[in-house]
């Protein structure tokens, strides 16, 4: 499962063209090129839509420059170029520090393999925001990877408290009490990951069964 628990980067900001609408009599100059980026990245066309973007901040436009540095940041993550994705949204934390880019951070460095920085930047994402599901959740899968057990559950049950109906948090507490030997807390968790539609549920469930087979 440790793939799986790389969290998907699809919970970054992967740009929404309906939040790009501006009305005409409010466009300005820039606000064109970012709209056309907007359409270049849902058709992945990538550096096209890195260059509308940077040609949007180099004039006018309704948009913040940390939002338009992210949504370069965007493109170069699904261009597979990591770096360059965290460089772009560095520059965006040096105008605003902000937890969901924190988080998003601390996921890009998950895919580099990088889970020291990637603790660290869950841990800020969370000092700026305490009632970040995600950002628990995402500590915790990390914590899961590297058999911190004891520290996952809590983490995950913290995680529980802001958003009980996660499918994929109550999963993965399932998976913690299934490593601790509670296959009865194990199977009540998986049976509300099941109801709430967690994905990859059957490879937790084999996880799990593992587990239950190998237990002492």
């Amino acid at each position: 499962m440790k793939t799986k628990r790389l969290i998907s980067i699809t919970t970054v900001l992967f740009l929404m063209i309906s939040t790009l609408f501006f009305s005409s009599c409010d466009m300005k100059k820039g606000d064109y090129a970012i709209q056309e980026g907007a359409a270049a990245f849902q058709r992945k066309e990538f550096d096209k839509a890195i260059g509308l973007f940077q040609m949007g901040l180099s004039v006018e436009c309704s948009m913040s420059t940390p939002t338009v540095y992210i949504m370069i940041s965007n493109c170069y993550s699904q261009k597979g170029d990591y770096d360059s994705a965290i460089e772009w949204r560095n520059k965006a934390l040096e105008i605003t520090e902000d937890s969901e880019n924190y988080l998003n951070l601390g996921m890009i460095y998950r895919i580099k393999q990088d889970d020291e920085t990637a603790e660290k930047m869950f841990r800020k994402a969370l000092d700026l925001d305490p009632d970040s599901a995600p950002a628990y959740a995402s500590l915790g899968a990390l914590c899961i990877t590297h058999d911190r057990i004891d520290e996952a559950l809590a983490l995950f049950e913290e995680a529980e408290a802001i958003n009980p109906r996660s499918g994929i948090i109550q999963a993965d507490l399932a998976i913690c009490y299934a490593r601790k030997g509670d296959f009865e807390k194990a199977d009540e968790h998986l049976g509300l990951a099941e109801d709430y539609k967690a994905e990859n549920l059957p490879q937790f469930k084999a996880e799990i069964e593992s587990l239950r087979a190998n237990h002492p």
